[in-house]
Protein backbone atom coordinates (compact mmCIF):
# COMPACT_ATOMS: atom_id res chain seq x y z
CA UNK A 1 0.00 0.00 0.00
CA UNK A 2 1.82 3.29 -1.50
CA UNK A 3 1.75 6.31 0.88
CA UNK A 4 1.31 9.96 -0.58
CA UNK A 5 3.66 12.49 1.23
CA UNK A 6 2.38 16.53 1.30
CA UNK A 7 3.88 19.50 1.90
CA UNK A 8 3.40 20.49 5.42
CA UNK A 9 2.72 23.30 6.01
CA UNK A 10 6.17 24.73 7.60
CA UNK A 11 7.84 23.04 4.67
CA UNK A 12 5.62 25.89 2.62
CA UNK A 13 6.10 28.28 4.72
CA UNK A 14 10.37 28.01 4.36
CA UNK A 15 10.11 27.65 0.38
CA UNK A 16 8.21 30.38 0.11
CA UNK A 17 10.27 32.69 2.92
CA UNK A 18 13.54 31.52 0.92
CA UNK A 19 11.53 32.61 -2.42
CA UNK A 20 10.88 35.72 -0.52
CA UNK A 21 14.68 36.47 -0.01
CA UNK A 22 15.81 35.75 -3.11
CA UNK A 23 13.40 38.14 -4.53
CA UNK A 24 14.65 40.67 -2.17
CA UNK A 25 18.18 40.12 -3.08
CA UNK A 26 17.36 39.57 -6.77
CA UNK A 27 15.09 42.88 -7.40
CA UNK A 28 17.69 45.62 -6.14
CA UNK A 29 20.61 44.51 -8.50
CA UNK A 30 18.05 44.22 -11.33
CA UNK A 31 16.81 47.91 -10.87
CA UNK A 32 20.53 48.95 -10.82
CA UNK A 33 21.15 46.88 -13.51
CA UNK A 34 18.79 48.34 -15.42
CA UNK A 35 19.61 52.48 -13.94
CA UNK A 36 23.15 51.38 -15.36
CA UNK A 37 22.34 50.26 -18.68
CA UNK A 38 20.21 53.86 -18.86
CA UNK A 39 23.74 55.69 -18.38
CA UNK A 40 25.04 53.20 -20.84
CA UNK A 41 22.96 54.47 -23.46
CA UNK A 42 22.63 58.05 -22.46
CA UNK A 43 26.24 58.89 -22.57
CA UNK A 44 26.59 57.30 -25.83
CA UNK A 45 24.44 59.35 -27.12
CA UNK A 46 25.69 62.70 -25.38
CA UNK A 47 29.20 61.29 -27.01
CA UNK A 48 27.69 60.98 -30.23
CA UNK A 49 26.64 64.65 -29.73
CA UNK A 50 29.68 66.04 -28.58
CA UNK A 51 30.95 64.45 -32.15
CA UNK A 52 28.90 67.54 -33.34
CA UNK A 53 29.74 69.87 -31.32
CA UNK A 54 33.31 69.43 -32.67
CA UNK A 55 32.44 69.43 -36.78
CA UNK A 56 30.60 72.39 -35.83
CA UNK A 57 33.09 74.66 -34.85
CA UNK A 58 35.47 73.02 -37.36
CA UNK A 59 32.92 74.44 -40.21
CA UNK A 60 32.35 77.86 -38.61
CA UNK A 61 35.42 79.53 -38.39
CA UNK A 62 36.25 77.70 -34.82
CA UNK A 63 33.45 79.42 -33.28
CA UNK A 64 31.24 77.54 -30.71
CA UNK A 65 27.52 77.37 -30.89
CA UNK A 66 25.11 79.37 -29.46
CA UNK A 67 22.57 77.76 -26.74
CA UNK A 68 20.15 78.94 -29.26
CA UNK A 69 18.93 81.65 -31.89
CA UNK A 70 17.46 84.90 -30.70
CA UNK A 71 14.16 85.94 -31.95
CA UNK A 72 13.72 88.55 -34.19
CA UNK A 73 9.77 88.03 -35.42
CA UNK A 74 8.09 85.47 -36.03
CA UNK A 75 10.32 83.45 -38.67
CA UNK A 76 13.63 84.69 -38.10
CA UNK A 77 16.16 83.57 -36.80
CA UNK A 78 16.67 80.16 -38.11
CA UNK A 79 19.04 77.67 -39.33
CA UNK A 80 19.19 74.87 -42.10
CA UNK A 81 19.26 71.43 -40.13
CA UNK A 82 19.32 67.94 -41.37
CA UNK A 83 15.57 67.60 -42.62
CA UNK A 84 15.06 71.49 -43.41
CA UNK A 85 14.72 75.30 -42.20
CA UNK A 86 14.10 75.32 -38.37
CA UNK A 87 13.14 78.74 -36.57
CA UNK A 88 15.25 79.12 -33.56
CA UNK A 89 17.00 75.44 -33.37
CA UNK A 90 18.74 75.02 -29.75
CA UNK A 91 22.11 73.86 -30.11
CA UNK A 92 20.75 69.88 -30.09
CA UNK A 93 19.61 70.09 -33.39
CA UNK A 94 22.45 72.02 -34.60
CA UNK A 95 25.08 69.62 -33.45
CA UNK A 96 22.89 66.95 -34.87
CA UNK A 97 23.19 68.41 -38.36
CA UNK A 98 26.76 67.91 -37.94
CA UNK A 99 26.50 64.68 -36.67
CA UNK A 100 23.53 63.25 -39.63
CA UNK A 101 21.24 62.24 -37.05
CA UNK A 102 17.48 64.68 -37.66
CA UNK A 103 16.67 65.90 -34.19
CA UNK A 104 13.04 66.77 -35.75
CA UNK A 105 10.88 64.30 -38.45
CA UNK A 106 9.37 67.79 -39.82
CA UNK A 107 10.81 70.79 -38.97
CA UNK A 108 9.43 74.14 -38.99
CA UNK A 109 10.66 77.54 -40.44
CA UNK A 110 8.42 79.96 -38.45
CA UNK A 111 7.18 80.21 -35.05
CA UNK A 112 3.68 79.67 -35.64
CA UNK A 113 4.02 77.00 -38.15
CA UNK A 114 2.32 73.82 -37.19
CA UNK A 115 3.95 70.60 -38.05
CA UNK A 116 2.24 67.22 -38.38
CA UNK A 117 2.24 66.10 -34.58
CA UNK A 118 0.26 69.32 -33.86
CA UNK A 119 3.82 70.73 -32.46
CA UNK A 120 4.19 75.10 -33.34
CA UNK A 121 7.55 75.68 -34.86
CA UNK A 122 9.24 77.06 -31.89
CA UNK A 123 8.10 74.44 -29.30
CA UNK A 124 8.89 71.14 -31.58
CA UNK A 125 9.49 67.65 -29.77
CA UNK A 126 12.74 65.64 -31.09
CA UNK A 127 11.86 62.40 -31.94
CA UNK A 128 15.38 60.85 -32.22
CA UNK A 129 16.24 59.03 -29.67
CA UNK A 130 19.80 60.61 -29.38
CA UNK A 131 18.45 63.83 -28.54
CA UNK A 132 16.49 62.18 -25.21
CA UNK A 133 18.04 61.06 -22.24
CA UNK A 134 16.50 57.05 -21.71
CA UNK A 135 16.66 58.25 -17.84
CA UNK A 136 13.48 60.60 -18.50
CA UNK A 137 12.22 59.68 -22.03
CA UNK A 138 9.23 61.88 -21.79
CA UNK A 139 11.26 64.94 -21.89
CA UNK A 140 10.95 65.34 -25.48
CA UNK A 141 10.15 69.36 -25.79
CA UNK A 142 13.20 71.19 -27.60
CA UNK A 143 12.50 73.84 -24.83
CA UNK A 144 12.16 71.77 -22.20
CA UNK A 145 14.78 69.28 -22.67
CA UNK A 146 16.65 66.78 -20.71
CA UNK A 147 20.46 68.31 -21.85
CA UNK A 148 21.19 71.58 -21.48
CA UNK A 149 24.64 74.01 -22.53
CA UNK A 150 26.68 75.97 -21.02
CA UNK A 151 25.40 78.51 -22.92
CA UNK A 152 26.94 81.58 -20.50
CA UNK A 153 29.92 80.83 -21.37
CA UNK A 154 30.40 79.36 -24.69
CA UNK A 155 27.00 81.08 -26.44
CA UNK A 156 24.59 83.16 -24.97
CA UNK A 157 22.83 84.74 -27.82
CA UNK A 158 20.15 86.56 -25.75
CA UNK A 159 20.36 89.86 -27.19
CA UNK A 160 21.26 93.31 -25.20
CA UNK A 161 18.82 95.41 -26.56
CA UNK A 162 16.01 93.78 -28.87
CA UNK A 163 16.20 96.98 -30.94
CA UNK A 164 20.06 95.90 -32.17
CA UNK A 165 19.73 92.44 -34.17
CA UNK A 166 24.17 91.76 -33.32
CA UNK A 167 23.76 92.73 -29.45
CA UNK A 168 24.38 88.93 -28.54
CA UNK A 169 25.20 89.07 -25.07
CA UNK A 170 28.32 86.52 -25.37
CA UNK A 171 28.33 84.88 -28.96
CA UNK A 172 30.03 84.42 -31.23
CA UNK A 173 32.81 82.52 -28.43
CA UNK A 174 36.16 80.74 -30.42
CA UNK A 175 36.82 77.66 -29.46
CA UNK A 176 40.62 78.81 -29.11
CA UNK A 177 39.26 81.17 -26.55
CA UNK A 178 38.52 78.45 -24.28
CA UNK A 179 41.84 77.53 -22.38
CA UNK A 180 40.75 74.22 -20.63
CA UNK A 181 38.99 72.55 -22.94
CA UNK A 182 39.13 69.19 -21.30
CA UNK A 183 37.88 70.84 -18.00
CA UNK A 184 35.07 73.23 -19.24
CA UNK A 185 31.84 71.79 -19.45
CA UNK A 186 29.65 72.19 -22.77
CA UNK A 187 26.49 70.06 -22.30
CA UNK A 188 24.78 68.05 -19.02
CA UNK A 189 21.99 66.45 -17.72
CA UNK A 190 19.66 69.12 -16.97
CA UNK A 191 16.61 69.15 -14.22
CA UNK A 192 15.76 73.02 -15.46
CA UNK A 193 14.80 76.02 -13.50
CA UNK A 194 12.88 73.68 -10.77
CA UNK A 195 16.58 73.40 -9.44
CA UNK A 196 15.27 76.68 -7.48
CA UNK A 197 12.75 75.00 -5.78
CA UNK A 198 13.00 72.17 -3.04
CA UNK A 199 12.74 68.37 -4.27
CA UNK A 200 9.50 68.06 -2.48
CA UNK A 201 7.91 71.60 -4.23
CA UNK A 202 9.35 70.27 -7.77
CA UNK A 203 6.37 69.49 -10.20
CA UNK A 204 6.55 66.84 -12.33
CA UNK A 205 7.71 67.05 -15.92
CA UNK A 206 4.95 68.36 -18.75
CA UNK A 207 5.47 68.90 -22.66
CA UNK A 208 5.05 72.52 -23.32
CA UNK A 209 4.79 74.34 -19.70
CA UNK A 210 6.18 77.39 -18.65
CA UNK A 211 5.65 76.16 -15.29
CA UNK A 212 9.24 77.87 -13.27
CA UNK A 213 9.05 75.10 -10.73
CA UNK A 214 8.47 72.28 -12.82
CA UNK A 215 11.15 69.54 -13.91
CA UNK A 216 12.62 70.48 -17.34
CA UNK A 217 11.07 74.12 -18.05
CA UNK A 218 14.03 75.75 -20.28
CA UNK A 219 16.35 72.28 -19.74
CA UNK A 220 18.13 73.63 -22.77
CA UNK A 221 19.82 76.24 -20.74
CA UNK A 222 21.65 74.90 -17.91
CA UNK A 223 23.30 77.50 -15.74
CA UNK A 224 26.36 77.49 -14.41
CA UNK A 225 27.07 76.81 -10.04
CA UNK A 226 27.75 80.61 -9.44
CA UNK A 227 25.40 83.24 -10.97
CA UNK A 228 25.21 86.62 -10.18
CA UNK A 229 21.46 87.34 -9.40
CA UNK A 230 22.35 91.49 -10.09
CA UNK A 231 24.36 92.27 -13.39
CA UNK A 232 24.44 88.03 -14.60
CA UNK A 233 22.18 86.18 -16.37
CA UNK A 234 20.01 82.62 -15.59
CA UNK A 235 17.60 81.03 -17.25
CA UNK A 236 14.65 83.25 -15.83
CA UNK A 237 17.15 86.05 -14.63
CA UNK A 238 14.12 88.56 -15.72
CA UNK A 239 11.34 86.54 -13.54
CA UNK A 240 9.90 87.21 -10.26
CA UNK A 241 10.82 85.26 -8.38
CA UNK A 242 14.44 84.72 -10.26
CA UNK A 243 14.72 80.89 -11.14
CA UNK A 244 17.88 78.80 -12.11
CA UNK A 245 18.70 75.83 -13.93
CA UNK A 246 21.24 73.06 -12.45
CA UNK A 247 22.31 69.67 -13.44
CA UNK A 248 20.00 66.72 -13.03
CA UNK A 249 21.63 64.00 -11.08
CA UNK A 250 19.54 61.34 -12.74
CA UNK A 251 22.01 58.71 -13.18
CA UNK A 252 22.01 57.06 -9.69
CA UNK A 253 23.21 60.48 -8.39
CA UNK A 254 25.08 61.71 -11.08
CA UNK A 255 24.61 64.11 -14.13
CA UNK A 256 26.00 62.92 -17.63
CA UNK A 257 28.54 65.48 -18.62
CA UNK A 258 30.03 66.14 -21.77
CA UNK A 259 32.84 67.93 -21.75
CA UNK A 260 34.38 70.65 -24.36
CA UNK A 261 37.12 68.11 -25.84
CA UNK A 262 34.03 65.81 -26.75
CA UNK A 263 34.89 63.33 -23.66
CA UNK A 264 31.91 62.06 -21.60
CA UNK A 265 31.46 60.84 -17.94
CA UNK A 266 29.44 61.27 -15.06
CA UNK A 267 29.64 63.43 -12.35
CA UNK A 268 27.68 64.62 -8.90
CA UNK A 269 26.80 68.43 -8.41
CA UNK A 270 28.99 68.77 -6.35
CA UNK A 271 31.89 67.94 -8.10
CA UNK A 272 30.91 70.21 -10.83
CA UNK A 273 30.74 72.90 -8.24
CA UNK A 274 27.36 73.55 -7.45
CA UNK A 275 26.32 74.04 -3.72
CA UNK A 276 22.77 73.11 -2.39
CA UNK A 277 20.60 75.39 0.14
CA UNK A 278 19.37 73.81 3.63
CA UNK A 279 16.14 72.71 1.98
CA UNK A 280 17.69 71.14 -1.02
CA UNK A 281 16.95 73.83 -4.01
CA UNK A 282 20.23 74.87 -5.61
CA UNK A 283 21.96 78.34 -4.43
CA UNK A 284 23.51 81.07 -6.46
CA UNK A 285 27.02 80.71 -4.94
CA UNK A 286 28.83 77.74 -6.59
CA UNK A 287 31.98 77.15 -8.25
CA UNK A 288 32.37 77.97 -12.04
CA UNK A 289 35.89 76.13 -12.55
CA UNK A 290 35.31 74.05 -14.78
CA UNK A 291 32.35 76.71 -16.65
CA UNK A 292 34.02 79.51 -17.28
CA UNK A 293 36.96 77.80 -19.71
CA UNK A 294 39.94 79.58 -17.95
CA UNK A 295 39.69 77.27 -14.58
CA UNK A 296 38.72 80.49 -12.65
CA UNK A 297 35.87 80.75 -10.85
CA UNK A 298 34.09 83.77 -12.05
CA UNK A 299 30.52 84.57 -12.22
CA UNK A 300 29.96 85.73 -15.55
CA UNK A 301 28.18 89.15 -15.80
CA UNK A 302 27.01 91.54 -18.34
CA UNK A 303 30.04 93.63 -17.70
CA UNK A 304 32.82 91.04 -17.99
CA UNK A 305 31.71 89.99 -21.07
CA UNK A 306 33.41 91.59 -24.57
Amino acid sequence: MRVRRSFTLVELLVVVSIIGLLIAILVPSLAKARAQSRTVVCMHNVHVLGQGLGMYASSNNDLLLPSRLPKIDECNSYAEINGGRKYRPTFLAVMGTSVGVPAFEDPQPCKADIDRYGEAGDRQDYYHPTYLCSAVPSWTDERNGAYGYNYQFLGNSRLRDSNVLDSYKNWAVPLAQIRHTASTVAMADCMGTAASWAPRKRADYENNSRDADRLGNEGFNLDPPRVDPTDGEMANFDKTPQSRTAVDPRHQGRAGVLWLDAHADTQTPEQLGYRKNPDGSFGFEGNNTFWSGTGRDVAWTLTSSP
